[in-house]
């Protein structure tokens, strides 16, 4: 009763800025204002409605295609106006949350009406359990505020989204609509006479959707692809990017072997050149012989098996796994399940939070709820086999707590399913879309993902060598009963399912239709362990026996020794890239000119002009800042593999900062480290670089020849330096 009491009075509170908006609606034709004065409905009950923006601003509603009302039984004295039929000011605010308004309030009822663009009738639908009081009382953030050193977006709503369930009291109904959902309504891109290419299919201009969490940090909502978005991986335009990769990359290692073989001195770094190398090659090779994919025939394949809603189909488990996230991204997420167009499934939370918040929400949309009573045993793995022994559907398709389908995903996944039956795994792309309103992390971490689902996905389907990434992705349990669900391991279940299954003789698809879209980490640290966990994975897998003994073919295992190269050759040029010109400063200036610079001039070219063109996200210089990150998480993921000092894997909403009564976690003390030294590391060679350059110019050697290595260690300085003072 106290939680009633206190939601009853936040609920007063919103009321009350509600009506120092002026863009409510109120006619008060006198002094006071009584429940007469105030419109009906037919029924008989009275009301008051809210036609703009102030209000679902703060409870996170749109005004169109639904409106969001009050609704006040007759069962309490009216609320006082100030002479003329005005509001009292703010100082008299709060004689109008007095014990009779609040007893009033009472017997508010929340509902969400619909009105039809046709006939302008309201329709309410009820769900057939109501949403009972959130654990945590109803936050009021002012609007709008900075809620992020980097941003300060305002609370913004949007009319191409069905706004999320408003809050309500206990034993009161909630009512919703459920409709069929259509894709946002995307605004026509903004192009600047800067930009080099003009590309009828880039990201889309969706209006984002943005929610303040409980510990003021923002989110911004995520989705589902549109049209547009739904076809950006469909071609690879991998060509000019490879020709250009190719020459910068032959530029690159001319000018390292030739400071190689210009004394012995420098010979140890030789067998570092020579891995990094034979990384990029097994790059090159498997994307030159790589090809793209066929649109065709998977529309032919979707026409010959097609999901019809008549039909009996298979029934299909939908597993959202979550741990603590916050609930406005759970709910996001819920609404968009609830509308997959497909006939026949059953949606599962397996919630390792075991939040009775989270329980109540899934029963709100319908959903079975399953909280295993042996967590955290094999964390995300143990939480997904647990729910494999206790379902029974055909196929089961697994989403992360943060991402939002299409309504067509089903229908463009199983037809692959019913037409190869060998067929394990069907994975799309985790899709992630760029936005001015996101920190700098997110910008990066989003494009960076465009490379691997666009290009590298592609290319190692053709030879069976794609990997599964868990989310967004159809599985057949016929083909993952032998062993019980997925992958007995307590990090990186996705990459090991897939490849078992693969050995046991199955095949996996990969099919680039940005078909749900998530959301990136926000933060540096966040981003930061995401990395190593995938570096992790990569490494365990590799150094495991089963691989080499494995029944792959050579083709295949040359695609998954690549990903492990990627990440300890990212690591590796650290080191590699800094020393040659430092070298060379200190022992030998001689050889020092300024026409070395023009070996590195094609890289420079490729990473800042070629692949932004080719990119259809918004691809700019946070890609740079992030992949500074990526190289320092990957080297403390292999630090840890080496020393056998891997930490146990965190879920990524479990930092409880949105929990009541439990403390935010502790900032990751291997990302801190990481960071002090690629702070000593760059500032150190920097230093020494222009230690060394003012010394050779004050000893009489023109200074034109080393001021490009001076330019290229500004440029470095730039690229670290938020990694390095952003926590």
């Amino acid at each position: 009763m106290e939680k009633i009491s206190y939601t009853v009075k936040n609920m007063a509170e919103l009321w009350v800025k509600a009506h120092d908006n002026q863009d409510s609606v109120f006619s008060p034709s006198s002094s006071t204002t009584t429940l007469n004065d105030i419109s009906s409905d037919e029924d008989g009950s009275p009301h008051l409605r809210r036609r703009e923006s102030y209000l679902s601003e703060i409870a996170g509603t749109s005004s169109t295609p639904g409106r969001f009302s009050l609704t006040l039984l007759p069962s309490g004295p009216s609320t006082p106006t100030a002479a003329g039929g005005n509001w009292v000011d703010s100082d008299q605010r709060n004689t109008l949350v007095d014990d009779s308004f609040i007893e009033q309030l009472s017997s508010v009822k929340w509902e969400q009406v619909w009105a039809s663009a046709e006939h302008k009738s309201y329709d309410t639908h009820i769900l057939p359990t109501p949403i009972t009081p959130p654990e945590s009382a109803l936050i009021l953030p002012p609007p709008p505020i900075p809620a992020h050193p980097v941003r300060a977006p305002s609370l913004i709503t949007t009319e191409d989204r069905d706004p999320p369930a408003p809050p309500a009291v206990e034993d009161a109904p909630v009512r919703v609509k459920l409709e069929e959902w259509t894709p946002p309504v995307e605004e026509a891109p903004v192009y600047r006479w800067y930009q080099l290419y003009r590309s009828k299919k880039r990201l889309s201009n969706v209006k984002p959707t943005i929610a303040v969490l409980a510990d003021e940090t923002v989110v911004v909502l995520p989705s589902p692809p549109t049209d547009t978005e739904k076809y950006l991986y469909e071609r690879t335009r991998r060509l000019p990017l490879y020709l250009g990769g190719a020459f910068s990359f032959c530029s690159v290692s001319t000018g390292m072997w030739l400071f190689v073989t210009a004394s012995r001195y420098y010979v140890w770094i030789a067998p570092f050149i020579a891995y990094i190398q034979m990384y990029l090659c097994i790059s090159y090779f498997v994307g030159f012989c790589g090809r793209d994919f066929d649109m065709e025939g998977h529309k032919k394949i979707v026409e010959d098996f097609p999901v019809k809603p008549d039909e009996k189909c298979e029934l299909i488990d939908v597993y959202l796994p979550c741990c603590k996230e916050p609930l406005e991204v759970l709910e996001n997420t819920y609404r968009y399940v609830s509308r997959i167009d497909y006939p026949n499934f059953k949606v599962w939370v397996l919630d390792d939070g075991g939040m009775e918040s989270v329980k109540r929400l899934a029963t709100a949309y319908g959903f079975n709820y399953i909280t295993r009573d042996n967590k955290p045993h094999l964390k995300k793995a143990g939480n997904l086999r647990y729910a494999f022994t206790r379902t029974e559907g055909d196929f089961f398709m697994i989403f992360d707590a943060d991402f939002c389908p299409r309504a067509d995903i089903l229908k463009e996944m199983l037809p692959r399913m019913r037409h190869d039956p060998k067929i394990a795994i069907v994975q799309t792309p985790q899709f992630f879309r760029c936005r001015p309103e996101q920190t700098w992390v997110e910008q990066g971490a989003s494009a960076t993902q465009e490379y691997f689902y666009r290009v590298v996905q592609v290319n190692r389907d053709r030879f069976g060598a794609s990997i599964c990434v868990g989310s967004n992705a159809l599985y057949r349990r016929e083909a993952l009963a032998p062993v019980g669900g997925t992958a007995e391991i307590g990090h990186s279940e996705d990459v090991h399912t897939g490849f078992y299954a693969l050995t046991r003789g199955w095949t996996l698809k990969y099919l680039p239709l940005a078909l749900a879209c998530g959301v990136s980490p926000d933060t540096p640290a966040a981003c930061f362990s995401q990395q190593m966990r995938w570096c992790s994975g990569s490494s365990y897998l590799l150094t495991n026996p089963d691989f080499w003994k494995s029944s792959l073919t050579k083709v295949q295992k040359i695609c998954y020794l690549s990903g492990m190269l990627y990440y300890s050759g990212s690591a590796l040029s650290i080191f590699v890239i800094a020393l040659p010109g430092l070298l060379l400063v200190w022992i030998d200036p001689g050889l020092v000119f300024w026409y070395n610079f023009l070996f590195a001039v094609p890289s420079l070219l490729y990473t800042s002009c070629l692949v932004r063109v080719w990119s259809r996200a918004n691809y700019n210089f946070n890609v740079t800042y992030l992949i500074t990150l990526q190289q320092y998480a990957y080297l403390m993921a292999l630090k840890d593999r080496v020393f056998r000092t891997t930490a146990a894997w965190v879920p990524s909403g479990d930092n409880n900062a949105h929990v009541p009564g439990e403390k935010k976690k502790k900032p990751n003390n291997k990302y801190r480290n990481m960071r002090i030294l690629c702070g000593c590391w760059v500032w150190g060679t920097a230093s020494a670089m222009l230690v060394g350059c003012g010394y050779r110019i004050w000893q009489g050697w023109h200074w034109y020849n080393f001021f490009p290595l001076i330019l290229l260690q500004a440029l470095q300085l730039l690229q670290t330096h938020k990694f390095i003072l952003y926590s």
